[in-house]
């Protein structure tokens, strides 16, 4: 399986629990209404991996019908799972019946072998490349997302994260995370964004936050070796965090469900991959052609981006390879 179910936490008793679409709750082998009674009954055990205080647990094969399931990771207090144990984590997973649906693009765009196909009908003709150009289009989706984070790339987390030990400062990133675009700390019904810093000004800020304990209301958070930072040291177990992120793309195969930007922009995209190809292939003059075409695609789609998005003041870096 493919541990859908995740949670993070210092090291401890977690587990999680499923609920279905009608607010129906898994009970190990059917979907109930909620009782306290049966409480111990919803208990969906989770393991860690290692001691990284990163917990997994795969979706109940036994569930075989489709559809968006929610899930409520807490970790255990006492002997056993009871009602009031402190909540770690939320989630929800579309599941096939199955398997999980993939995070795809929006609606429209083309699979991995349809991208595939749709290059080949532009002019490339080269059948004997399937690996270079799956590569080389999962490196223009990566060029074009850190240029530029396009709105079908932003998503707001489902997960809700939480710092359940005092002293502790830091948050694990998403497994799809690409880069932070926010962070709101929500605290007695009230959001208050973070302020994001670089880690070097997250350091002047906070000098001895690895070796002092002194804690205060959170007000800047970084990013920094597969974590967010925050600062001060949190002076509440309470606090909820709610992230904004752009996703990773992730590696693009031929069963890839939904490649981005292949719904709207697949002419951006495409001149992207061509130039890469063709650089490879020593053909510099059409290689210089499509890079150029790229060049002037991926402009006005920022242009277009930024309008949609209400900041007219723009900058394009241009690309330097």
């Amino acid at each position: 399986m493919a541990k859908e179910i995740t949670g993070v936490s210092a090291s401890g008793t977690l587990y999680s629990r499923l609920r279905n679409s009608a607010g129906l709750w898994w009970n190990g082998t059917s979907f109930e209404a909620y009782s306290a009674l049966n409480y111990a009954n919803y208990d969906l055990p989770l393991t860690e991996e290692g001691n990284s205080g990163h917990y997994t647990a795969d979706f109940p094969s036994a569930i075989v019908t489709a559809g968006t399931y929610q899930y409520v990771v807490h970790r255990q207090a006492g002997a056993s799972p009871a009602e009031g144990d402190t909540i770690v984590n939320t989630g929800s997973i579309d599941w096939t019946g199955t398997n999980a649906v993939t995070v795809t693009a929006a609606t429209g765009a083309m699979t991995g072998s349809e991208w595939r196909d749709y290059l080949l009908r532009c002019g490339f003709k080269r059948t004997d490349k399937d690996s270079e150009l799956y590569e080389a289009t999962t490196d223009a989706i990566q060029e074009m997302r850190r240029r530029f984070m396009f709105d079908e790339a932003e998503v707001e987390s489902t997960t809700t994260d939480t710092i359940s030990v005092l002293g502790d400062f830091k948050i694990t990133l998403e497994s799809d995370f690409g880069l932070l675009l926010g962070v709101m700390l929500e605290d007695d019904d009230t959001g208050t964004p973070l302020t994001i810093v670089p880690k070097w000004q997250f350091d002047q800020l906070y000098p001895s936050i690895n070796v002092e304990s002194d804690r205060g209301y959170p007000k800047h958070a970084c990013v920094y070796a597969g974590s967010i930072y925050i600062g001060p040291i949190p002076d509440s177990t309470s606090y909820v965090y709610r992230k904004s992120y752009s996703r990773r793309a992730g590696v693009i195969t031929s069963a890839t469900s939904g490649v981005p930007f292949t719904n709207i922009m697949r002419d951006v995209l495409a001149d992207n991959v061509l130039g890469r190809l063709y650089k490879a292939l020593e053909e510099y003059d059409k290689a210089t052609l499509h890079r150029q075409a790229f060049e002037d695609g991926f402009f006005l789609s920022t242009r277009r981006e930024r309008v949609n998005s209400g900041s007219h003041c723009f900058t394009v870096s241009p690309f330097l390879g």
